[in-house]
């Protein structure tokens, strides 16, 4: 009943007062479109291309600036591939032109400031417009609707960044989670057997149907599940996110939970970009929503097999336009069309989106994506390109550009931050300098350990074994 309830009556009416109406709509709209043919879905995404390198073009004063300097006419695009005229968008852009990036006909009151977790190592604030809110959130809910989960059952959500949930620590807010986006909440920036224990006695209580996790916790809670003989867990699916999936966590987690996998991409900026559906043979890509390319090949049959830096291009968010935006991940687009009937293209796999994760001396896991968003996400000021480096079980090296130059706020909040996660008794040494060197591979790490993980954490061992 209570299921039901919020389907109906509830989750509407309260994802209206959060400034998300017309969300079911929305979410109609893609569940159709979603099974259209691929040209059919290709056609939508040419139009909505134009339109907002369009609007970019004459509310934006970058973006006028921009498409002047690279001889682009936006009024006369045709084709997809006109767009690689145009210089990719990077973060550092982004950071050092936010005010020249938003949308002069958008009122400050109709925007709302966000920022990336740092991913890359660059943090970067941005903009996005209310108004494409529910678009997004609509695309989430279509992903998780793949799985079987539908609205008004609950949802564990495994996560280490504090801003990717709200805690509901008073009566009121416990009760607004109950008849709205039911969420059972782990923060796993640290993972640990009371931890886990924790969490798992909330899932056997409040039974959710998926949970959704960033990848290296699940795999520890798996791990946990499956040395302790934990049982019960009655979910229809798990959808990883935030980090790479490898198979043999993808095994253990399956195992472990006994439910089938989802693997899905997203990122801070332009929200849900692919997932698997049922099939499981690559990803989705959200293409009413976005543009997505493989930087330097032209058309999907040119991308084919094909791995390279995936740009980025949010057809939703007005109020500030990324267009041709690199996402600082690699991956592999494909023709092939899916089995399960959806005219979607594919994302055949996504790498590069996790470094090592690190131990603390008494052996607790810290996860990169945890690391990253306390130490820059968190700090009080903007923070340059950083590289933490885990060369002793007791003893970090936090390596940090001078653009802009650490504070000593940023360094006093970031050994705040490394105790908080790691303990007393890691020691924490700083390196001003220059630059970070990329890997051979042209990838920037931004966590790198150069001691063994206890034994029981050993990939190698963990992936030959499974």
């Amino acid at each position: 009943m209570l299921r039901s309830f919020v389907k109906r009556v509830s989750f509407p009416f309260l994802a209206y007062r959060e400034g998300l109406g017309g969300i079911m709509q929305e979410l109609r709209s893609l569940e159709d479109s979603q099974f259209w043919p691929a040209e059919r879905i290709m056609q939508l995404q040419q139009i909505r291309l134009k339109k907002i390198m369009i609007h970019a073009y004459e509310h934006t004063d970058f973006y006028h600036r921009r498409f002047q300097e690279a001889g682009f006419n936006p009024y006369t695009f045709r084709h997809h591939d006109a767009i690689k005229t145009l210089p990719v968008l990077t973060r550092e852009e982004v950071r050092d032109n936010l005010p020249d990036m938003v949308a002069k006909n958008h009122a400050p009151g109709a925007l709302h400031l966000s920022q990336t977790g740092g991913t890359t190592g660059v943090q970067m604030r941005f903009y996005r417009s209310d108004a494409c809110l529910a678009g997004k959130e609509a695309a989430i809910y279509r992903f998780e609707r793949w799985t079987g989960w539908d609205f008004g059952e609950p949802v564990g959500v495994v996560c280490p960044a504090r801003q990717d949930h709200v805690g509901y620590h008073t009566m009121r807010s416990s009760i607004k989670n109950e008849f709205f986006r039911r969420q059972i909440v782990f923060p796993a920036a640290v993972v640990d057997d009371a931890a886990c224990e924790d969490f798992l006695r909330k899932i056997v209580k409040k039974r959710p149907t998926i949970i959704r996790a960033f990848s290296s916790p699940l795999h520890d809670l798996a791990r946990f599940v499956q040395s302790t003989g934990w049982a019960d867990i009655p979910l229809k699916a798990v959808v990883t996110t935030g980090e790479p999936l490898y198979a043999h966590q993808r095994r253990s987690i399956s195992r472990a939970f006994d439910c089938p996998v989802f693997d899905s991409y997203r990122s801070r900026e332009a929200g849900p970009i692919a997932q698997e559906c049922e099939v499981h043979r690559g990803m989705h890509v959200n293409a009413e929503c976005l543009h997505i390319e493989v930087n330097g090949l032209n058309g999907y049959d040119e991308h084919d097999g094909r791995t390279g830096e995936l740009i980025v291009t949010d057809l939703l968010n007005y109020g500030m336009p990324l267009i041709r935006y690199d996402t600082g991940d690699e991956g592999t687009l494909g023709s092939r069309t899916c089995p399960c009937g959806r005219g979607l293209p594919l994302l055949e796999r996504i790498a590069g989106r996790s470094g090592d994760m690190l131990v603390s001396p008494e052996g607790r896991r810290v996860t990169p994506a945890a690391l990253n968003l306390y130490l820059i996400g968190e700090a009080p000021d903007l923070v340059g390109q950083m590289q933490v480096i885990q060369d002793r079980i007791d003893h970090l090296t936090i390596r940090v550009t001078k653009d802009p130059s650490p504070t000593p706020e940023n360094m006093q909040h970031q050994k705040t931050m490394v105790e908080q996660l790691f303990g007393h008794g890691m020691r924490v040494h700083f390196e001003i300098v220059d630059e970070i060197p990329r890997e051979k591979s042209g990838k920037y790490l931004f966590t790198r350990r150069s001691i063994p993980l206890p034994v029981q954490m050993d990939e190698e061992k963990i992936r030959m074994s499974s």
